[in-house]
């Protein structure tokens, strides 16, 4: 039964052969029509490299075809540094992009930018006007130094400029500080004495001022010069390089025939005019003129260290109990009363005389025959010599 099958198959294939040699036959005598294939075009697109001042770039561009990755790198020249792209948003330096379309790119380059710290101290004695801190190479900075009262700008440290004010433009790291000193001060000391007065008391200077005093005699009195100072004039400048101490000089004008104050011919002259205080300080010299209250040419009242009472320094150079001051008289009272008051020698009229402080006396310059009133306002004890009184003048 398979051997029939087998042999049905056989014949059927054989069949089907020649079938298939007409058919080839028959159609070989028919036109053959060949299909080409299409071809299609692939886009291309440019690119466009450029770089700013500063740097290079690895490629300048050139045309591809779409989906080309290209990478491009920049890189700076010595000095610069690479800040970005225009074209693309990116900043690092190699990049790789892939072309859809045309494209321009530029590669950025800006100088390499240096900073630097400036610190800036004030030395005792001023201040700054800036602390300082971190700035760009090439930043102009100013600094000021302000001394405070009392001293003066002496310099730097880290520059050699003696200015108060510097203007540095930054190149490296700097630390500056400014110096300052204190001023050397002096004391101008300027007694007022008897017989006039001063247009400064003095004070304290600093070294190198100058300053002007005028000596300023009351009516009946003269300039006669400085105790400290060489000149005649009543006015004088002095520059402060040292302390130093000046006392105007005044005496009682007197006439020219006889020495002796001046007085009218019809007798005795009677001061009632403004009233002066005197003063000796504690301890002071007697033999100074300005511990000595100059009356007159030939009265000199002042008093000794050793205690004792007052003496007259033009002819005395101590106190005597019963005669000083010599050529003088007193008595307890005022000058409206002159004609009725008791005059006798100053221990006598007095007794003690703390006793009398605060108390009226009038004072008879013998030789000159002038009255005047005075009043004792301090007395010291304890051998000091210190003494005070206000009395009339001229």
């Amino acid at each position: 039964m398979k051997k029939q099958i087998l042999s049905v198959q056989l014949f059927a294939f054989g069949l089907f052969l020649i079938a298939g040699c007409s058919t080839e036959e028959q159609d070989s005598n028919i036109p053959t029509q060949i299909e080409q294939p299409s071809i299609v075009e692939t886009p291309q697109y440019s690119l466009n490299v450029t770089t700013s001042e500063g740097g290079t770039v690895s490629t300048d561009g050139g045309t591809y075809d779409e989906g080309t990755a290209i990478t491009i790198t920049a890189t700076p020249d010595e000095g610069y540094e690479f800040t970005g792209w225009e074209g693309v948003d990116s900043e690092e330096a190699s990049l790789t992009i892939t072309l859809n379309e045309d494209q321009t790119l530029n590669a950025l380059f800006s100088p390499v930018v240096s900073l630097f710290t400036i610190t800036v101290t004030a030395a005792e004695g001023g201040s700054v006007s800036t602390a300082g801190g971190t700035f760009e190479e090439g930043t102009e900075i100013e600094i000021t130094a302000t001394p405070e009262q009392g001293y003066e700008f002496s310099g730097w440290v880290g520059n050699d400029s003696v200015e108060t004010t510097l203007s540095i433009t930054l190149s490296s790291a700097l630390t500056l500080q400014a110096l300052f000193e204190e001023i050397q001060t002096y004391t101008l000391t300027v007694s007022s004495v008897l017989g006039g007065s001063v247009s400064t008391q003095g004070g304290e200077f600093p070294e190198g001022t100058t300053v002007s005093i005028t000596a300023m005699p009351e009516e009946g009195y003269q300039f006669d010069g400085w105790d400290g100072n060489d000149s005649l004039e009543t006015t004088i400048t002095v520059t402060m390089t040292s302390d130093l101490e000046l006392t105007p000089l005044f005496t009682v004008i007197v006439s020219e025939e006889d020495n002796s104050p001046e007085v009218s011919d019809s007798g005795p002259v009677y001061w009632q005019g403004t009233t002066l205080s005197f003063v000796k300080e504690d301890n002071a010299d007697p033999t100074v003129e300005i511990n000595q209250d100059r009356l007159t040419s030939t009265v000199w009242i002042t008093r000794g260290n050793g205690g004792g009472q007052i003496y007259n320094a033009a002819v005395s150079e101590n106190a005597d109990k019963v005669n000083s001051p010599v050529g003088t008289e007193w008595a307890i009272g005022t000058l409206d009363d002159v004609s009725s008051l008791s005059f006798g020698p100053f221990r006598a009229t007095v007794s003690k005389p703390k006793n009398v402080v605060g108390k009226n006396l009038v004072v008879h310059l013998i030789k000159d025959d002038v009255y005047l009133s005075l009043k004792f306002t301090s007395w010291s004890g304890g051998k000091k010599g210190g003494f005070s009184y206000e009395r009339s003048t001229p």
